[in-house]
């Protein structure tokens, strides 16, 4: 999750800095971030999956934390039940952003409604997104995660998210610098 959350973010702060000339400075760069969205928004809607249809999905995993608590042994002791609530809470603050990517799922990306067949890009329209309530949301979901990681472990996995920033301005600069040497005039 955190190096689709890093190449997305990524992505969508190099377009918020180059605009549409992002795609002269690569015109590959347009599907790829379209292709990173469509996989973290798979990758986000199977962990926030309703408790009735998975209870492997993130919200099964604190309704069971709250209801055996007692029985769960952190580090230092049982969870506080304020904290899981809290968790299941901050989830339910995205719950528009959460719908909105489970109805891009079920109508488009795993399952090709009628309706998007002949007109793919309207379900950009149908099911409006902003990129920064979906990295909002990635975050608190990272953030309970590593919440609980913590918790029972003393430690948080090492995460490389800022060598993905790092790597897609890297990326970005040298398409850059490559279509300016190498396709004079292309680039405003």
């Amino acid at each position: 999750m955190v190096a689709k959350l890093a190449t997305y973010s990524s992505l969508v702060k190099q377009h918020a800095l180059h605009g549409d000339r992002l795609w002269q400075i690569e015109p590959l760069l347009y599907p790829l971030i379209r292709a990173v969205e469509v996989d973290l928004h798979l990758a986000t809607a199977k962990l926030l999956e309703k408790p009735q249809r998975s209870e492997r999905s993130l919200f099964s995993f604190l309704s069971f934390c709250l209801t055996n608590r007692t029985n769960i042994s952190w580090r230092t002791g049982s969870p506080p039940e304020d904290l899981i609530q809290r968790q299941l809470d901050d989830l339910e603050a995205h719950r528009a952003t959460i719908t909105t990517i489970m109805a891009r799922r079920d109508k488009f990306f795993a399952h090709l409604d009628k309706r998007y067949f002949a007109d793919p890009s309207s379900v950009y329209s149908d099911f409006p997104l902003d990129e920064t309530a979906v990295i909002a949301l990635v975050n608190c979901v990272i953030k309970i995660v590593s919440e609980h990681q913590v918790s029972l472990n003393g430690a948080v996995n090492f995460h490389l998210g800022e060598f993905y920033h790092i790597a897609v301005d890297n990326m970005v600069r040298n398409l850059e610098t490559g279509r300016k040497v190498n396709c004079l005039g292309q680039l405003n």
